[in-house]
């Protein structure tokens, strides 16, 4: 990989969920080429390698939350080395799991949905236990837009026949349906105004090759969250792959995931986030894995097409 891989990563939006609805023509070749002012080809050709090593393991529509009465929350542990390995087993063994990232060392980063406070906090004493570290870090609520509708089984078919192969064509969806494709695309394109599904490379840091694709984590001080946030992105503009800005009242830290080409460079980076004024503690993370615990939506939007019978 290099600096333009990144770059089209970032185009592309690797993060499935933002306060505001994400336009699915930002994963296509032509409005890449046109962002970076790349020939159509260039932008092929450095996709299709990057899913040939792995780097994009997927192209997954992610449903709103919301529509299933869920939200979703990151928390960050340090893990005692000897439980370290279980930790990690017991965190993607949790219902709601949604992303655990393992980094070279104690730290460890657990995304999962929850259904209200209650179940936030009992998940969280569960990994807390697992791990040894009985306070963590709390991090950020996945932002999702507001939903003023429930979303119809048809709705519901066209997410799961794009699940994990959202780059299809919506023809092909049509056809496997048994639906008129302009009915097909009036409910993806009403879907996607309204913010009701996000469709995102599914990326896997730890497949990259030469690069240093790394977490940056950043513990803010109670005041000035907001200036932090957007004074760590400014700092890092040219090398950051995501940089998701959460609600500042609903975060004690920032991460963001970006590249560097030594490891010298990745201290570097680190020492300088550390010097952001509202910043606490800088950490930079490796990847030691990245996994994408999932699957069970897969579930969720299946018990929304075939609706259960009322008894």
């Amino acid at each position: 990989m290099d600096a333009l891989d990144v770059r089209i990563l970032r185009v592309m939006g690797v993060r499935p969920y933002d306060r505001r609805p994400k336009d699915p023509e930002v994963l296509k070749p032509p409005h890449i080429a046109r962002e970076l002012g790349l020939s159509v080809n260039t932008v092929k050709e450095r996709i299709a390698r990057m899913e040939a090593d792995g780097v994009i393991a997927a192209y997954q529509i992610v449903p709103n939350f919301r529509h299933l009465g869920l939200a979703a929350y990151a928390h960050k542990f340090r893990a005692d080395p000897s439980r370290k390995d279980a930790a990690v087993r017991a965190a993607a063994a949790l219902d709601g799991i949604l992303e655990v990232h393992d980094f070279i060392g104690p730290s460890l980063c657990v995304d999962f949905a929850h259904r209200g406070d209650a179940d936030r906090l009992a998940k969280i004493r569960t990994l807390a236990e697992a791990t040894g570290d009985m306070e963590g870090v709390r991090y950020y609520e996945r932002a999702m837009p507001p939903v003023s509708r429930e979303l119809s089984t048809l709705d519901w078919r066209i997410l799961q026949a794009l699940r994990w192969r959202a780059n299809r064509p919506l023809a092909e969806v049509a056809d496997e349906l048994g639906v008129a494709l302009r009915t097909v695309r009036r409910h993806f394109d009403r879907m996607a105004s309204e913010g009701s599904f996000f469709v995102t490379p599914l990326v896997d840091p730890g497949k990259a090759s030469g690069l240093f694709l790394f977490d940056l984590i950043c513990d803010l001080a109670p005041l000035g969250k907001r200036e932090a946030i957007r004074t760590l992105i400014r700092t890092f503009d040219d090398r950051h792959v995501y940089a998701f800005e959460p609600a500042p009242e609903s975060t004690a830290g920032f991460d963001m995931l970006l590249f560097a080409r030594t490891s010298a460079e990745v201290e570097a980076v680190r020492r300088e986030a550390a010097a952001v004024p509202g910043v606490v503690r800088a950490e930079a993370n490796l990847f030691r894995a990245f996994l994408d615990e999932s699957r069970w939506l897969d579930a969720a939007i299946a018990a929304r097409v075939v609706p259960r019978l009322s008894t």
